[in-house]
């Protein structure tokens, strides 16, 4: 026939794939007969596989059933096999999420260390497989931490101006370093890591409105560290 491949071109890898999805289709799967398993090969491609005949194909298919079954065997040997966590997932490979324990009992499962209320750990709870963050599994940024660290700074920044040192231009100084420092986190830091590194539930959309409302305060904190450098430089020319 004109519209039909001869066999003797055709690769045997195409013969063996349409023999795979025939034999996935077919309620026998690996035990139904090549005459069946042939027609159904033909049914579903009638233009790639009118040309093949019955000697043909009963080849081509004892290799892929031989195949199918070592498959199906390996598959079983390593559902068998004892399922074991890591840093990175859980024995059941669920996926670990970030959270903060609540009790001073939870205990690393890689490494055996206990971790005091409050510490970061990853885990899984349908596995119960829990890992502590930094000695295990890598630490990570959180907004949370990011705000607590702009927090942080801008009370030291309070805390200078109402103190009012001799050497305020210095500290001052050291305080718009660690901002900048801050300031070069937030750059760093993807909307995708922030919502994985979360404690709570956050979309990708929810961390980049954080991450934009947290770069505007840090941008405001620099600015006001200006305005005190610029109100001593003021005093300054005032007094000569």
């Amino acid at each position: 026939a004109c519209g039909a491949r001869s066999v003797a071109p055709m690769a045997d890898q195409e013969l063996s794939d349409a023999i795979r999805r025939a034999i996935a289709k077919h309620p026998e799967g690996v035990e139904a007969g090549p005459s069946v398993l042939l027609g159904a090969v033909k049914e579903a491609s009638p233009d790639d596989f009118t040309g093949v005949n019955i000697h043909k194909f009963k080849k081509v298919l004892a290799k892929v059933k031989a195949a199918v079954k070592e498959e199906e065997e390996l598959a079983k040997i390593e559902a068998a096999k004892p399922k074991v966590g890591s840093i990175e997932n859980c024995p059941g490979r669920h996926g670990l999420q970030r959270f903060l324990t609540n009790h001073s009992s939870y205990c690393c499962d890689t490494c055996r260390c206990y971790l005091p209320e409050g510490a970061p750990m990853w885990g899984c709870r349908l596995c119960d497989w829990d890992v502590c963050e930094g000695r295990c599994h890598p630490e990570g940024t959180t907004l949370a931490d990011l705000r607590s660290e702009l927090k942080i700074l801008a009370e030291r920044v309070q805390a200078l101006v109402d103190e009012n040192p001799s050497d305020l231009r210095t500290k001052l100084a050291l305080v718009e370093t660690d901002v900048h420092k801050l300031e070069k986190k937030l750059d760093n830091a993807t909307a995708s890591d922030l919502a994985k590194w979360a404690v709570e539930p956050m979309s990708e959309d929810e961390a980049r409105a954080r991450k934009k409302a947290l770069i505007t305060d840090t941008e405001d904190l620099l600015s006001r560290i200006e305005g005190v450098f610029q109100g001593l430089r003021d005093a300054t020319a005032a007094a000569a």
